[in-house]
């Protein structure tokens, strides 16, 4: 049995919470019995029962030392039934409260947002890193970030978290995807919590330039988050209410439809403070749809596309950047189209059952289906 430890997981949402549920979902699809061990109260354990699952999820609650607790002491019990043939966790804040070694395999992922720029918690995460037999890192990026967390003697590996296969669209949501856009094009597309790093001002702000060149562009911007009111105001403040439309949260069919009817994904995210992408994973969702991209060079974001044939990474600090970058895409149609054919193809290659491989091998696990 493959244990999942998590703190970060469904149904509450997020990049992490995806990453564990894949990484639960996979494993198991990949020919191995799966228990997650989670956070999470009546709600959770309600959705738990109304979701279709390949793997047993059991739930706990109460206050946050607690819960890890609680979690490592099921561990120790399902381990010392000779049940356990591998652990993988969230990040190292789930297995810091492991105090004794086990006779399998502990693996942990890293994420980037949970190592600070201050060093005052360098030792703690160190040891809680230790007793880890493998980290996967979600990027290059944040390895590098992490280089002062990370103890040496335990082996590294880099595997970009992979994406699930979309939910397909109904016929309805097609259609009202079409409606949206209406005879407008260009079609430009953000969708991302709406946070100030995603960089989606930076988007907004070079819209106007877009305009000039594109008179009946339409910008949608997917999601919430706190910056919705900022975003909202900045809109308001350049005249484009008639141009940009905010959806807020949408069902996933309806999201396939409008990134499949999208011409351009914009997220030109920067750091601001310790905040960055880790990776970035909406540019491969955008990419299985043979969406051309423009991000922000900060992060780990550009490791998600391939710079000048899936899309193009620029210094998002600058607008002008962003506008040119939008315009250098739309304004060359065999560009344009090339860019589609070649995202599509790296959207294929991010796809979970076409990474699974790496996260098992991590653990000395090999798939024996899917």
């Amino acid at each position: 049995m493959i244990i999942i430890t998590a703190q970060a997981f469904p149904p509450r949402t997020g990049g992490i919470q995806n990453l564990l549920a894949g990484t639960a979902e996979y494993i198991a699809h990949a020919g191995h019995d799966v228990m997650v061990l989670a956070d999470g109260g009546s709600d959770a354990k309600q959705w738990d029962r109304e979701i279709d699952l390949p793997y047993k999820i059991e739930r706990f609650s109460g206050p946050r030392p607690w819960r890890r607790r609680r979690k490592y002491w099921r561990l120790q019990k399902l381990a010392k039934s000779g049940q356990v043939t591998a652990v993988f966790a969230d990040t190292w804040k789930s297995i810091e409260v492991f105090n004794q070694p086990f006779d399998f395999p502990i693996v942990t992922w890293a994420h980037g947002n949970e190592f600070p720029r201050a060093m005052d918690k360098a030792d703690r995460i160190k040891k809680a890193m230790a007793k880890a037999n493998h980290i996967i890192f979600n990027s290059n990026e944040t390895l590098t970030r992490a280089q002062a967390f990370t103890p040496d003697h335990v082996p590294t590996r880099i595997v970009n978290p992979p994406i699930f296969d979309p939910v397909e669209e109904t016929s309805a949501q097609r259609q009202e995807a079409e409606q949206l856009w209406g005879d407008d094009a260009p079609r430009l597309l953000s969708m991302c919590r709406l946070i100030d790093w995603k960089g989606l001002d930076q988007a907004i702000s070079a819209f106007p330039a877009v305009l000039e060149r594109f008179p009946t562009a339409h910008y949608v911007i997917v999601g919430i988050g706190d910056d919705r009111p900022r975003l909202e105001a900045l809109v308001k403040k350049l005249g484009l209410q008639k141009n940009i439309t905010f959806l807020g949260w949408i069902e996933e069919g309806y999201k396939t439809a409008l990134l499949k009817s999208a011409d351009l994904f914009l997220q030109p995210g920067r750091q601001v403070n310790e905040e960055r992408e880790g990776y970035g994973i909406t540019y491969a969702e955008a990419a299985l749809q043979g969406l051309p991209t423009v991000c922000g060079n900060a992060g780990g974001a550009p490791e998600a596309i391939i710079d000048g044939k899936t899309g193009l990474v620029v210094d998002a600090t600058i607008t002008r950047n962003v506008e040119e970058a939008i315009l250098s895409v739309l304004s060359d149609k065999d560009r344009h189209d090339a860019m589609r054919v070649a995202s599509r193809e790296h959207g294929q290659a991010c796809l979970w059952r076409n990474r699974i491989a790496h996260v098992l091998d991590a653990a000395d696990l090999v798939k024996t289906s899917l």
